[in-house]
């Protein structure tokens, strides 16, 4: 394997690793300008404070899974069922960890509902093109 083909699987294994726990704030800071009204915050600080409670949230969820019985072989023998449990999962997480937060008054980010359904649905598809990614990599 080349240095540079090194260099570029190294790059994307970082991306992979830190990917998932900021992509709702930088996703949340794209948007505030298309959507200003469904998007307010007090500064870019607690758009990555969200960010990360939100990825602390979707392990919770994987974890809930793994115990019922659908761990991530389980989900990759399920085929296409699993990759659906998967998505909805992760959509899922990112919704309810948001109204969570809001609701306990934990965040100062004030997301509409086309907000919030917005910054998941991006966010999932893009960390499923991510796992996709990552999985030729292997």
């Amino acid at each position: 394997m080349s240095i540079t083909k090194k260099i570029i699987v190294s790059f994307l294994i970082i991306v992979g690793f830190l990917l998932p726990i900021f992509l709702p704030a930088f996703i949340m800071i794209a948007l505030v300008k298309f959507m200003p009204d469904a998007i307010t915050h007090t500064g870019i600080i607690s758009l990555f404070i969200l960010s990360f409670v939100l990825f602390i949230i979707a392990g919770i969820f994987t974890k809930i899974l793994s115990t019922i019985g659908l761990t991530e072989q389980k989900l990759d023998e399920l085929g296409f069922l699993g990759l659906v449990i998967s998505i909805f999962s992760s959509f899922t997480s990112i919704i309810v960890g948001y109204y969570w937060m809001k609701t306990l008054h934990l965040t100062s980010v004030q997301l509409s509902s086309i907000g919030i359904l917005t910054i998941a649905s991006v966010t999932t598809i893009i960390l499923f093109i991510q796992l996709k990614i990552l999985e030729k990599l292997e």
